[in-house]
């Protein structure tokens, strides 16, 4: 007999008058500060203290749109600057500020009293006699006066855009970027593209760096601090050989995969393990801990590796080269894949973030460009083919399975989410950017300060930053949400009696050469494991306790997990 998914979550889908999806999402309030051009928050753009908010990212010439603007801003070139703007919880400008600064992350001071902020980004300074856009951290106070400035880096300066910042564990900051080459502050480059980051004090001295890297093309995506001491540490590869202190991924063969990394508090690697597919784009840019192991996320366009059986949608783009769709990755505290699943429709989805919650599940937020598949929220947004995307939170249960979603965003696109905080299971607050629509008012979009509307000619376009405060509305103790449609393969594969006293039996829809079957309990553990080949085998749960597992079944077809309980 097949048994069919169970889902402990529940979500509202009924109102008076029919089907909504948009009454999950409560928009409680917002608005957009920015001048005449662009204006775009980046990375981790947002501090909130008790009494102020700040907002981080770049600027073109902010102007006046929202007042009390530095005339600085304006007369620099090009959009190499820093504009952080500081309001208060009204969403009322109080101040703002700008800086020499390519940022991509605001980081708020650790181990002290004061109200201080580490600025990371590149900018062009003198390394070796040299001036070339390298790594530079400024640090400020809460009135935007500016302590002191640091910059590290090479000669040769790094390649693309700096990577990011995070705070270390003695209240200083490190800064991260990928190189081309070594000499100056950076001791080791193994070839190719690596990456590499340096640590500074609170008073901008350098204490350690290292560089992450083989002879191939290894791209640093980001680096966070671990709860359980040091730091994870994630880069997209395309490994070439041996040479260098990353281990290439050859088991599955990847051309192109996710790297996890984990190093201690001085920058020394602890272990690494690979994840992706064969040829094609996987890329995971971030890891958090979870109590039972690990959730990354990432993007992936591909069907092969970890992401077999994951449910790419398939969607391409001008030359044929394939859209992606949102990746998380669900691993054990072993680093085991629990789970691999895709989000999304057939044009372009980006992740943004993504936060565990009390029953198991997680909200996940990212934006998306599509008004198919997974994103079935998008239509009262009249979203075309050239939309640019718009913002997208959608929730899943512990088993990755998608509950509901919820597109956030201005009619026609151009919306985007950078960075989002959690207060509780209900309420975050987003930071992002978005093109003003003319009037302040367009979709989902509402804000009475739009710099569009103060432009002399009414037709130009800007991109200004949006923050807003949302709350989950739904009632999770009424309606059920309808079952995520599956492959056919993997919907067809059997597993009973569940619940078992002893035996579980896995019966497949086809015959394979080689099925793996493991048996997880609920902190992450594989306590039993199994190998056959044909259409099926069993498992003897053995003296396991009674309770809830895992089965996760994989073989050339499928790659799925299904709860079994033990009575």
């Amino acid at each position: 007999m097949k048994t069919p998914r169970l889902y402990t979550l529940l979500v509202l889908l009924l109102m008076v008058g029919g089907v909504t999806m948009q009454a999950q999402i409560r928009i409680d309030k917002q608005q957009c500060f920015g001048g005449y051009d662009e204006d775009l928050v980046r990375g981790r753009g947002i501090i909130m203290e008790d009494d102020f908010i700040l907002l981080a990212g770049t600027s073109n010439k902010p102007g006046s749109g929202t007042g009390l603007v530095p005339e600085y801003c304006s007369n620099v070139p090009g959009n190499d600057h820093a504009w952080v703007v500081k309001i208060n919880y009204d969403y009322e400008l109080i101040d703002s500020w700008c800086y020499d600064l390519g940022i991509k992350d605001i980081l708020k001071v650790e181990n002290s009293e004061k109200k201080e902020y580490y600025l990371v980004g590149g900018a062009a300074c003198d390394i070796c006699g040299y001036v070339r856009r390298n790594l530079r951290v400024i640090k400020i106070n809460s009135d935007g006066e500016e302590i002191w400035s640091s910059c590290f880096g090479n000669e040769h300066e790094y390649y693309f855009e700096p990577g990011g910042g995070e705070l270390t564990y003695d209240g200083g900051v490190l800064a991260f970027a990928n190189y081309t080459s070594g000499g100056c502050d950076i001791s080791h480059h193994y070839g190719g593209v690596d990456g590499w980051m340096v640590a500074m004090d609170s008073l901008g001295n350098m204490t350690w760096e290292t560089t992450l890297g083989t002879e191939g093309a290894d791209f640093l995506d980001r680096v966070d601090r671990s709860d359980k001491g040091g730091y994870y540490v994630s880069m997209y590869n395309n490994t070439l050989g041996p040479y260098g202190n990353l281990a290439p991924c050859y088991d599955p063969p990847m051309n192109s995969n996710a790297t996890f990394i984990k190093l201690d508090s001085v920058g020394g690697i602890e272990w690494q393990e690979c994840y992706g597919c064969n040829g094609k784009e996987a890329g995971i840019w971030r890891f958090i801990d979870l109590e039972d192991g690990y959730i990354g996320m990432g993007t992936a366009n591909c069907t092969d590796g970890n992401l077999q059986g994951a449910g790419w949608h398939p969607g391409y783009y001008g030359g044929g080269f394939p859209c992606d769709d949102i990746w998380l990755l669900r691993l054990d505290l072993d680093r085991n894949v629990v789970w691999s699943k895709c989000y999304g429709g057939s044009s372009h989805e980006g992740m943004t973030r993504v936060f565990p919650l009390e029953d198991g599940g997680f909200m996940a937020f990212g934006t998306t460009q599509s008004n198919n598949g997974d994103v079935a929220s998008a239509a009262h947004l009249n979203l075309g083919d050239l939309n640019d995307g718009v913002g997208w939170v959608f929730r899943i249960d512990a088993n990755g399975n998608l509950l509901w979603e919820r597109c956030l965003g201005k009619n026609g696109g151009y919306t985007r989410f950078r960075e989002v905080i959690q207060h509780n299971d209900r309420e975050y607050t987003i930071v992002g950017e978005l093109i003003c629509p003319p009037n302040g008012s367009s979709g989902d979009v509402s804000c009475s300060n739009c710099a569009f509307s103060y432009t002399p000619t009414p037709t130009v376009m800007n991109w200004d930053y949006w923050i807003l405060h949302i709350t989950d509305t739904v009632d999770y103790t009424t309606l059920q949400v309808p079952e995520r449609p599956m492959p056919k393969e993997e919907a067809a594969v059997e597993v009973y009696p569940n619940p078992t006293n002893n035996t579980v039996c896995v019966l497949l829809p086809n015959e394979a050469e080689a099925t793996e079957m493991e048996l997880i309990n609920m902190s992450g553990q594989v306590v039993a494991t199994k190998t056959f080949s044909g259409k099926g085998s069993w498992m003897e749960m053995g003296d396991l306790p009674k309770g809830m597992y895992m089965l996760r079944i994989r073989n050339a077809e499928v790659c799925l997990t299904r709860k079994v309980l033990r009575e």
